[in-house]
């Protein structure tokens, strides 16, 4: 069972792989749809879902936009956001150095913000916690500037996670997981109906894991529950709660190790960790509420809201010294590390059609209002912690020592080394404008901000820098169908996002990240829409953007950085029972202005260059065996530019190769894989220590070795 975002219109076109939805689905628009066929696998949405508020096909849309169903994510046997769920989009990558708590991706350049359900839920300094795919039924990035969508980001882009939503189909599916490094895991998927009239709807996802890790003494061991309740109203109203909870321990929640010769140059499994050191701990809860009524046939009043707190807790080892005496000797600190981080977003927003003579219209405004916080203690920022090195022989090391942890008791409010905070607030208005029957659309949008800042340093509440800033961002787009089914489109959009932080090297709070983005692309749907191929070609300017100095690790803002690059995209059911997934993407990411000299010219962290996948899944026509699937793929990254661009490091290339075999019926289904299968030594989010290009401690994070995974699903 599989699903999509359409809206409620569109329900009627689905022809023999529908199912039909009993009692009052109403309200005009669904979160879902549930599709089942032996052939059909959702690797093709030809819509965004309702969270981005666009009702225009993606194909007639004058911005880059790409749909992962969790169809895909399921034969990928992905458990997180994190594994995989980037190699299904052109040029996007993550940066894998605290996988284990939360999600870092790239895309164009830069890191792009995540939101869930179509709210910035970004937080200060880390959260929130990468999402289960329990909950995920789908993941959208948008590449490019956010706009008026979902808030202010990079103008590299965002994506974002939509949770499962109550359909009413009365339909429950449980599952087991195991694998390789001790993962056992198990997941369950309720929805139906609390009444017989289908005007109370819930949904209950929920996973419980425990599993250790490829390298020695880490582990994962997690729990997340996912309760959504819905009540139509009447046959055009809903409003719906939702409440995530999701909480992790784990010993370290960053894999980066640190070698005297070399990336790569310590066997997979070793770990500057300690299996004495306490676990770290993680919890989160995620509050939504929305309220939607379509209060005529063209017009949509929808009013959503988040709030999410992310805790974290814990001792970590660290490195930031090289011992040029005995470089065999990685000089380990003790930290602890204390946090809370929210997020509250309100988003009301109104959309609705109406023509001015042959001129059809889609009219979009809307009011965002979105408040961070974040405060902390860290023993890295308080100099009264305690500075104790312990040695660890990386030839020849020795576990289990005795060490002082660190840990502050007391109030975080009391005992905080750091506070920062960001709120804003936005109206928007878009319309597009269709015109000669529908082939030339015309988007024209712009947004007006005002946001604040503030970075206050505890206990002594003395404040460091605050800014309040007014912007107005503008935006043009052209979309033109040459065909029915094949589209060219233009871009022309601004960004401006506030920052938190202080600029230690004046003193002075950050200044807000500015974008200009421009971009042209043509859009193809294959064989009815069962595939589709995008291609786009862009240029990102972005001004103020924030840096760290390796030998330092102070934080400045660069004069500006320029991005370049063509991305290619397929995705579909290419062939009967053939869903495949190719994309590619060049980037070219470099620093086009500073007042340092020597920084122009530069690649930015964590480029790519090129960046190629594939991934194929095919329904073996069998008749004597139903059901059955192969599916194959690979990743490869070519170009690789590491952590801090002073150190102008170029990356072995990341290979992988996937493949694995699945069968399903009605009721039953069997997936296996194994990943990495040539067990390739792969790496990423590297730096050297303390600053040096050719002396100090080398740090990176390693990626699994080949690894399987098995999982059993039961659907009742």
């Amino acid at each position: 069972m599989l699903s999509a975002g359409v809206s409620a219109q569109e329900k009627t076109k689905f022809k023999k792989d529908s199912v039909k939805i009993t009692g009052d689905t109403s309200a005009k628009k669904l979160n879902d749809v549930k599709i089942s066929s032996r052939y059909y696998r959702r690797y093709n949405l030809n819509r965004s879902s309702a969270a981005l508020k666009l009702n225009t096909p993606l194909l007639q849309l004058p911005q880059n936009i790409q749909e992962i169903d969790q169809s895909i994510i399921a034969d990928q046997q992905s458990i997180n956001v994190n594994e995989s769920v980037t190699r299904n989009v052109s040029g996007t990558i993550r940066n894998n150095n605290a996988d284990m708590y939360n999600s870092s991706v790239f895309m164009r350049g830069a890191q792009i913000a995540p939101m869930r359900n179509g709210l910035d839920l970004s937080m200060i300094y880390a959260g929130p916690s990468a999402e289960d795919a329990a909950i995920i039924g789908r993941v959208e990035f948008i590449k490019g500037p956010s706009s008026y969508i979902n808030g202010l980001f990079d103008p590299a882009g965002s994506y974002n996670v939509l949770t499962k939503q109550p359909m009413g189909s009365n339909t429950n599916q449980i599952s087991f997981t195991t694998g390789s490094f001790n993962l056992y895991r198990v997941t369950a998927d309720l929805d139906g109906n609390l009444d017989k009239t289908g005007k109370w709807q819930y949904r209950l996802n929920a996973a419980g894991q425990k599993s250790e890790s490829f390298q020695k003494y880490n582990f994962n061991d997690k729990l997340v529950v996912d309760p959504v309740i819905r009540y139509n109203i009447n046959d055009h109203a809903y409003v719906s709660a939702e409440y995530l909870f999701q909480t992790q321990r784990f010993q370290q929640y960053f894999s980066t190790v640190f070698a005297p010769d070399g990336f790569v140059s310590l066997p997979n499994d070793f770990t500057i960790n300690d299996p004495n050191k306490a676990p770290f701990k993680s919890v989160e809860h995620n509050g939504f509420l929305s309220y939607h009524n379509s209060f005529s046939q063209n017009w949509h009043l929808t009013i959503n809201a988040a709030y999410a707190r992310d805790h974290l807790e814990g001792t970590y080892f660290f490195v930031s010294r090289y011992n040029a005496a005995q470089p065999n000797l990685i000089m380990r600190r003790a930290t602890y590390e204390r946090l809370n981080t929210d997020a509250l977003a309100i988003q009301p927003y109104i959309n609705g059609e109406f023509n001015t003579g042959a001129v059809r219209h889609q009219f979009l405004g809307g009011i965002d209002i979105n408040r961070k916080r974040f405060i902390s203690y860290s023993g890295s920022g308080d100099p009264t912690a305690n500075q104790t090195l312990y040695p660890l022989d990386a030839y020849h090391p020795v576990y289990g020592i005795g060490f002082d942890a660190n840990v502050r008791t007391g109030a975080l409010s009391e005992i905080a080394t750091d506070q920062q905070s960001i709120s804003y607030q936005a109206v928007y208005v878009q319309d597009e404008l269709a015109m000669f029957e529908n082939k030339l659309r015309v988007t024209v949008a712009a947004r007006l901000t005002f946001s604040e800042t503030g970075v206050q340093k505890s206990p002594t509440k003395t404040s460091l820098g605050e800014t309040k800033n007014t912007a107005f961002t503008p935006k043009l787009g052209l979309s033109y169908s040459l065909m029915p089914d094949f589209s060219v489109y233009a871009l022309f959009d601004q960004t401006f996002t506030p920052q938190s932080g202080i600029n230690t090297t004046n003193g002075e709070a950050f200044k807000p990240l500015k974008g200009e983005n421009i971009e042209a692309g043509l859009k193809k749907d294959w064989m009815d829409g069962k595939w589709n191929t995008t291609i786009s070609v862009y240029r990102i300017i972005r001004d103020n953007v924030k840096v760290s100095d390796p030998s330092t690790n102070i934080q400045t803002q660069l004069g500006q950085t320029l991005s370049k690059g063509i991305e290619f995209d397929l995705k579909g059911e290419i062939l009967k029972g053939l869903n495949t997934v190719i994309n590619y993407a060049y980037t070219d990411s470099h620093i086009s202005r500073d007042a340092n000299v020597a920084r122009i010219g530069l690649v930015t962290p964590f480029r790519v260059k090129h960046i190629q996948n594939t991934w194929l899944n095919y329904l073996l026509p069998f008749r004597e065996i139903k059901g059955l699937t192969v599916s194959a793929g690979y990743q490869l990254q070519v170009g690789r530019a590491g952590r801090y661009e002073l150190q102008k490091l170029e990356l072995a290339p990341v290979f992988r190769v996937d493949g694995g075999i699945g069968w399903s019926n009605a009721r039953f289904s069997v997936n296996g894989i194994v990943n990495n299968i040539f067990n390739r030594f792969n790496y990423g989010s590297a730096w050297i220590t303390p600053s040096s290009a050719t002396i100090g401690t080398y740090a990176y994070v390693p990626y699994p070795p080949r690894e399987f995974r098995l999982n059993v699903g039961y659907k009742f």
